[in-house]
């Protein structure tokens, strides 16, 4: 089974799997003040771009992943783009950690999955308990079959916040991949326990391109 099709496929069709708790003020008046300036330049990709990784940071992956997924059709390999803004802030600011973030993002796009892993991992130096680093990385080596390390990475993060929704929901597809039943059905409780947060605190993205 493909385990990357089985994770975008179950989170695109329930709504009410994700859920995670209030984000910090700092956050709301980004992502709204993101969403404002995408409302009047829909087709700006940059912004879409700044979106994504704004609700990607803050636990929002499926929101941030349909503001990614536009990105292209506004700009094409837009990777590169990325790739060269935040290395070049990065060499100016080496522990700007939302710059290690975005870089994560062009690496895994330009099909570099090691170096992808590796600015996730000096996020996590910078900001040793960014748990959507954690899963991420762990996304990652569930797509490269590495499951038992995915497992260890979802469980550190769950570890520092177990209300990561979107984690106990990687973490049961990953012990679905290795046959451990019990653990799917436990992660599927606590995904179930964790729905009714996501109707309060879920953020409103902004309208589609043009």
């Amino acid at each position: 089974m493909n385990f990357k099709a089985l994770f975008i496929f179950l989170f695109l069709i329930s709504n009410l799997l994700w859920a995670f708790p209030e984000r910090t003020p700092e956050q709301i008046s980004i992502q709204k003040s993101l969403t404002q300036q995408i409302n009047e330049s829909p087709n700006n990709p940059a912004l879409r771009f700044e979106l994504a990784m704004e609700y990607a940071s803050s636990g929002w992956i499926e929101l941030g992943w349909d503001q990614l997924k536009l990105v292209p059709k506004l700009s094409k390999d837009y990777q590169n783009v990325v790739f060269d803004k935040y290395l070049s802030v990065i060499e100016k600011k080496p522990l700007n950690w939302q710059a290690h973030f975005r870089l994560a993002f062009a690496y895994y796009f330009k099909n570099d999955k090691q170096k992808a892993i590796e600015s996730f991992k000096t996020v996590l130096k910078i900001k040793p308990d960014h748990i959507w680093s954690m899963g991420l990385i762990a996304l990652i080596l569930g797509e490269q079959k590495k499951y038992n390390e995915c497992i260890e990475w979802c469980k550190k993060a769950l570890r520092i916040n177990d209300d990561a929704t979107a984690i106990h929901f990687l973490l049961g597809s990953a012990y679905y991949e290795t046959g451990n039943f019990l653990g799917v059905l436990g992660e599927s409780l606590s995904v179930g326990r964790l729905k009714s947060i996501e109707a309060k605190y879920r953020p409103i993205p902004p309208r589609g391109i043009e």
